[in-house]
């Protein structure tokens, strides 16, 4: 491989690191722009959405102006399935304040059914963005499908669960890298192994189809 290679890869890779960061600036922006509680879900879709062009390879869209139209558009349906995952969250944590005060033999049940639930729940965390930004739904279907796919194809699941959990331990140790990349980064490998997925799916679909045809 000659140096143009080599330089033309490394320009990619800068242009890349350079995207990433911008649009996790732009995140936390917006979130801030929402106070949170309304910015929070908006600002991950719009997030979502212009990470999922790229990886289609769209890289050439004004980041801004898109990510600024798809807050607004996606505005108050992001934060209807906000409200139900902040809502979701709550009543685990109360769940597992309750079941912390039950004594006896009756702990250990309870606490692993909670554990159970609360993993199926971060299934659907980690799924619902990808899907919200691939499909056009009512909020309850994102959810369903969500869960669906995330029970349907564990191979896919347990990577995007390893690789949260690699991104999440740099961001801890190196607060640098979390300020800059923790929200893209995270966003970018969701995605990404969604879009997989969702390719897979289409795949298969028009396999099937075709020997019914």
């Amino acid at each position: 491989m000659d140096s143009t290679d080599w330089m033309g890869k490394l320009l990619g890779i800068c242009q890349w690191i350079t995207r990433l960061a911008y649009i996790n600036l732009l995140w936390l922006f917006f979130m801030v722009l929402g106070l949170f509680v309304l910015g929070a879900a908006p600002a991950t879709v719009a997030m979502f959405t212009i990470i999922r062009k790229w990886i289609k390879g769209e890289t050439d869209l004004p980041v801004l102006t898109t990510y600024w139209n798809t807050y607004k558009k996606e505005f108050w349906k992001a934060n209807s399935l906000g409200f139900i995952l902040a809502g979701s969250s709550i009543i685990l944590y109360l769940d597992w304040r309750l079941i912390s005060s039950v004594q006896g033999s009756l702990y250990p049940i309870l606490m692993g059914c909670l554990i159970g639930v609360v993993f199926l729940f971060l299934v659907v965390t980690l799924f619902v963005f990808p899907v919200y930004v691939q499909y056009e739904y009512k909020i309850l279907q994102y959810i369903k499908t969500a869960f669906l796919l995330g029970i349907s194809y564990p191979l896919y699941t347990m990577v995007m669960i390893s690789a949260a959990i690699c991104i999440l331990a740099l961001s801890i140790f190196f607060n640098g890298v979390g300020i800059l990349f923790f929200g893209s980064g995270l966003s970018y490998v969701l995605m990404y192994i969604s879009n997989l997925l969702f390719e897979k799916i289409t795949k298969d679909f028009n396999v099937v189809v075709k020997k019914v045809l």
